[in-house]
């Protein structure tokens, strides 16, 4: 029987969910990257620097790095603070290649151990996993600010 190495598989859903995250974002023309549709929806900017702040949170809390979380407007304002596709991408490839870096320094017999996550408790696979999820979640969020803005093409 076949066994799955899980380090591989979190690293490959890291990889896939941030090649389609950059190439939506690339999708996007560049002077409505930072539009809000409706007034009342996050910028595809905000969203792709959004999961380059978690990427690198988790990369710093498996290795038991105490990073405490911003407050609601240091976040904004962090987020705020990337205003062009270059900058967007450059931090979330940054942060993400961390991230990849951290999951292959994790031991593979620690990966079901327990840990507190956001108010629950999850498996370290798990919260090494969520960083995916979350991408693949704001992916589906460009998708349709592309839709807003007139393109119903998949980009990858």
């Amino acid at each position: 029987m076949a066994t799955v190495d899980l380090k591989q598989h979190v690293e490959g859903a890291l990889r896939s969910n941030y090649d389609r995250l950059v190439k939506d974002l690339k999708a996007i023309p560049a002077e409505k990257q930072g539009e809000c549709p409706g007034g009342c929806t996050r910028s595809a900017l905000n969203l792709v620097a959004e999961c380059a702040m978690l990427n690198g949170f988790i990369a710093g809390y498996l290795t038991g790095a105490n990073t405490p979380r911003p407050s609601a407007e240091e976040r904004t304002a962090f987020l705020a603070s990337f205003d062009s596709e270059e900058k967007t991408l450059a931090y979330l490839e940054q942060e993400t290649n961390k991230l990849i870096e951290t999951v292959r320094g994790l031991e593979e017999t620690t990966l079901g151990d327990e840990m507190p996550f956001f108010n629950r408790t999850l498996t370290k696979f798990a919260v090494a996993e969520f960083p995916a999820i979350h991408m693949s979640y704001h992916d589906g969020q460009l998708n349709y600010l592309q839709t807003l803005h007139g393109d119903a093409e998949v980009h990858w």
